[in-house]
């Protein structure tokens, strides 16, 4: 890429994309989301995960726009998923607003 004789490159670390554009700002990049998310996913019928309570301060607890800027430096968006998409049901986690869903 550096040396102009490639036209593509995937996928590419954050942190060679970040040094190739310190090096080389005239390297043109293109981000292309990622679909891939990570959970937590407890056993919701054995304690102390069976009480909704527990879930979501878990998620409350979890700040995922620190994590987004200072792991990701800035290059995922924060939005969380459900602490359990597979056995938590609507109403059961709250978003980043704070709005329940």
């Amino acid at each position: 890429m550096r040396a102009g004789k490639i036209d593509l490159v995937t996928p590419v670390s954050l942190q060679d994309a970040q040094s190739m554009q310190k090096t080389n700002p005239e390297i043109l990049q293109i981000p292309i989301p990622f679909p891939a998310t990570i959970s937590l996913d407890p056993r919701i019928d054995k304690t102390p995960f069976n009480d909704i309570r527990v879930r979501k301060a878990m998620q409350m607890a979890i700040d995922l726009p620190a994590i987004a800027k200072d792991y990701y430096h800035g290059a995922v968006e924060p939005y969380p998923a459900a602490l359990s998409s597979r056995n938590m049901k609507k109403g059961d986690f709250l978003m980043r607003n704070g709005r329940k869903t």
